[in-house]
């Protein structure tokens, strides 16, 4: 990591805080949530855990009015997390599979007996796996609400369960369908694998080895002291609304929401997975689970599906507003504004929480609520948004860096285009260039793009290496803007051209058909697969 001398570390305004406080506050005077706590994350070019921290409304309300002795929500106070569970069962399973416990394509029969029989299965169907239950497509029913209210289930009981058989939605594979007995079943796992119980070796592996000393499964492991009191929300609009819901004991499905913990615990587990993906992260430490391990938490496995956009006048939709899906207990988005980020929500009886995080920078937002349907997760990405607005440095993306090797062959590339020189073809061309495009068709197809863009060829000699548009590794772009005025002859010819790939053409098209002037001429590199990699397709467009 860079020291700050190196480089300024970016930092949250006192305008976004207060924009995020503001927030908060208004869902507690409005009266969608008791109570919340949140906290910015500090990502991978910070050395602190937490950049900034809020809270409003109050640990328990009684008729409306905070509970006699009750204390203010704070950055101390302990809340459920409920679902984000998941992500600690999805890392225990990891990491078995590490040791070499378990497969991840093992049927979950071959760990839990009792649910062999469990699954209605057509003739050609398999077994779900440990693969399909860590990713929501085993094909059981959404059970939300049922579910919430099975933490106490033994093993006995929950035997019991799967003995009288599962429904399901859809084929084991078929789709993405959110499950908490899939989870359940994954505790289950642990427990067999293990020889102790779910709870203990997540404890054992991650909260202890983290310092997470305000996480637990239960009152008797965490400071009641802290904790808030979840409500539910009864037929009322105002702060009446707001009932205490008593506590559930740990069992069988707090494997997939039994977790109580702080902002200040949570951040740290989310910079713990974001590590992975931070720059030099093969040079760091990988603590409770390897890296590897962690990036694959946290990759797109399963799609989900999400409706399409409204419809525009037109009565056709524009699309859809972002990919999703999930990983391993991680939900997994792309969106036009933010880029990736990485989360998952919470929802139980009486709290909400959500933990939300930006791939590329490690940035990232938490909150902790006291009553079910609480607002954490629309908080969350709004307050991840201000912090995009007033401090877009905060959420940077990271550029792609090319290799060596294609910085090389960059070089190269640009000064056969200047001279034509067939040692550096003979030296960077891969044996498909020739065959593709023939040198001297390559030529002319160069000077037909600098002719409709109005350039000649003493333009090539402004490009430099260290100028392109890095794409990826092993692509790079460089784009000159057309000579003002150039490209109507060309283009009424038919003109604009490529030196390399197929079926270029010059200039745009507008509505009515006509072709118009390129603006811009695009030379673009790719090298091939191999290691020592050469160039594979080298075209020169004029747009």
């Amino acid at each position: 990591m860079p020291s700050s001398a190196e480089s300024p570390r970016p930092h949250v305004p006192a305008e976004a805080v207060t924009a995020i406080a503001a927030l908060a506050e208004n869902a507690v005077a409005e009266h969608r949530t008791s109570g919340v706590t949140w906290a910015i994350i500090g990502g991978h070019a910070h050395d602190q855990a937490i950049l900034a921290h809020g809270a409003a409304g109050h640990r328990e309300l009684v008729d409306g009015r905070p509970a006699p002795g009750s204390s203010p929500m704070d950055r101390a106070t302990v809340s459920r997390i409920a679902s984000m569970t998941k992500s600690f069962t999805a890392a225990t399973i990891l990491a078995l599979r590490d040791e070499g416990r378990l497969s991840l394509d093992d049927p979950i029969s071959a760990h839990v007996p009792e649910a062999a029989g469990a699954f209605e299965l057509a003739d050609d169907d398999r077994e779900p796996t440990l693969r399909r239950l860590l990713t929501m497509d085993a094909g059981l029913i959404t059970d939300n609400p049922w579910g919430d209210r099975q933490e106490a289930m033994t093993r006995e009981e929950f035997a019991a369960v799967l003995r009288g058989g599962l429904g399901h939605v859809h084929r084991p594979g078929g789709r993405f369908e959110y499950s908490n007995t899939g989870y359940a079943l994954l505790g289950r796992v642990i427990d067999e694998v293990t020889g102790s119980d779910y709870a203990a070796e997540i404890r054992r592996r991650f909260l202890d080895p983290l310092g997470l000393t305000a996480t637990g499964w239960s009152s008797g492991e965490i400071d009641t002291g802290r904790l808030a009191t979840g409500h539910r929300l009864a037929d009322r609009t105002d702060a009446t609304r707001f009932e205490a819901v008593p506590l559930d004991s740990p069992g069988v499905y707090g494997a997939m929401a039994g977790l109580f913990s702080s902002v200040d615990d949570v951040a740290t587990w989310v910079r713990f997975l974001a590590a992975a993906d931070a720059e030099g992260s093969a040079s760091r430490g990988a603590g409770p689970l390897a890296t590897a391990s962690r990036r694959e938490m946290q990759q797109l496995h399963r799609h989900q599906a999400l409706a399409p956009l409204p419809a525009g006048q037109d009565g056709v939709s524009p699309g859809f507003d972002r990919v999703r899906g999930y990983g391993f207990g991680l939900v997994i988005e792309h969106f036009p504004d933010l880029g990736e980020v990485i989360s998952h929500s919470g929802g139980y009886p009486g709290y909400g929480s959500f933990m939300v995080w930006h791939r590329d920078s490690g940035v990232g937002v938490v909150a902790l609520a006291n009553s079910k349907y609480a607002p954490a997760t629309p908080l969350s990405m709004q307050a991840l948004r201000i912090l995009q607005r007033e401090a877009p440095e905060l959420l940077a993306r990271r550029a792609p860096e090319a290799a060596p090797r294609t910085l090389e062959a960059a070089s190269a590339a640009l000064d056969w285009l200047r001279t034509g020189q067939d040692a550096l073809a003979d030296a960077w061309f891969a044996d498909n260039m020739d065959l593709d495009v023939p040198r001297a068709e390559r030529r002319r197809r160069l000077e037909k793009a600098l002719a409709v863009t109005g350039l000649d060829a003493s333009a090539l000699e402004a490009l430099r290496v260290e100028d392109a548009q890095v794409l990826s590794r092993a692509r790079m772009r460089w784009t000159m803007p057309a000579r003002s005025g150039a490209g109507s002859a060309g283009s009424a010819s038919g003109g604009g051209a490529a030196a390399g790939g197929a079926g270029a053409a010059g200039g745009a098209t507008s509505a009515a058909g006509a072709a118009t002037a390129p603006s811009a001429l695009q030379v673009e590199l790719l090298m091939d697969p191999r290691r020592e990699g050469l160039v594979q397709s080298l075209d020169t467009i004029a747009r």
